[in-house]
């Protein structure tokens, strides 16, 4: 890359820093960009585009999001004013856990059985018998 080369992409990056006003620019940075503006016509493009970009947002209009912002604000409300007491809020994993409570009982009152569940003996034909599957 030739110091030519790297002192315009260097223009570049700045000039997607700090926009096209070079007012706004450092005052070394500005300097440097004043200079290859004089004999730069690419740089001279780079800049008027970045200028246009600019004037064209700026007359651009916003969008509103008021009806957003109302919305997010009564939902919000809603939630304060209305809080759900902690025992509804843990019901869920009260109930999950009793469940899981009565199965573990379920299973171990279970008979024990003497020969290997089907689900066992699949797993140890798959292994080979050499290979521990666990």
């Amino acid at each position: 890359m030739t110091p030519e080369d790297s002192q315009f992409q260097e223009f570049l990056d700045r000039l997607d820093l700090y926009g096209g006003r070079l007012e706004d620019w450092p005052v070394e940075a500005r300097a440097a960009a004043e200079a290859l503006l004089e004999h730069s016509s690419e740089a001279r493009a780079q800049w008027t585009a970045m200028r246009r970009a600019e004037a064209a947002l700026m007359q651009s209009q916003s969008i509103g999001n008021e009806g957003i912002d109302n919305i997010a604000a009564r939902a919000m409300q809603s939630a304060q004013a209305h809080p759900h007491p902690a025992a509804i809020r843990r019901l869920p994993w009260a109930v999950a856990a009793m469940a899981a409570l009565i199965a573990g009982l379920y299973i171990g009152q279970l008979p024990p059985t003497e020969e290997p569940t089907e689900i066992v003996t699949a797993a140890l034909d798959q292994s080979g018998g050499s290979h521990d599957v666990w």
